[in-house]
């Protein structure tokens, strides 16, 4: 979980453009010019990356596999965005996650209280019903009996 400071970090800087990228298989271009591909894992706000399934190369060529690696943020030189990552749309996804998260949950929570009231509301209307044929029921046998 990441702290406040780190969160103000991702929401008001392109981290949360490398953060929208968890999940997915990009290249990392690292400040020594050696490169890092495989599935970023996480990123916190200090743009440290944690990936896994991954292919170090090297300057000279050398290619070697992991499967896990941890990049610290100030040796990161460049990250590929993948083609079919829409930057404007996952920026505003990592700003505004929290907030869009807590309105949907409200909003499932609305939904739910609706339809329990709907629900209780017919349970009481199926019971008025039925008290309403008990005493019709009641005030026939009442009068058969009176004519009686």
């Amino acid at each position: 979980m990441a702290s406040n400071r780190q969160k103000f970090l991702i929401k008001n800087s392109l981290i949360s453009l490398l953060k929208a990228l968890e999940g997915k298989v990009t290249t990392v271009e690292l400040r020594n010019e050696h490169t890092v591909t495989g599935t970023i894992d996480y990123v916190d706000g200090f743009m440290c990356v944690s990936m896994s399934n991954v292919c170090f190369k090297t300057l000279s060529g050398k290619m070697t596999n992991f499967e896990q690696f941890y990049i610290q943020g100030p040796n990161i030189r460049f990250v590929q965005i993948p083609d079919e990552v829409d930057m404007k749309k996952a920026i505003h996804w990592e700003v505004n996650k929290e907030r869009i998260m807590r309105q949907r949950m409200q909003k499932a929570i609305s939904d739910a209280v609706i339809k329990k009231r709907q629900k209780r509301e017919k349970e009481i209307t199926k019971k008025e019903e039925k008290e309403q044929k008990l005493l019709k029921v009641q005030e026939a046998v009442d009068k058969k009996d009176a004519a009686n």
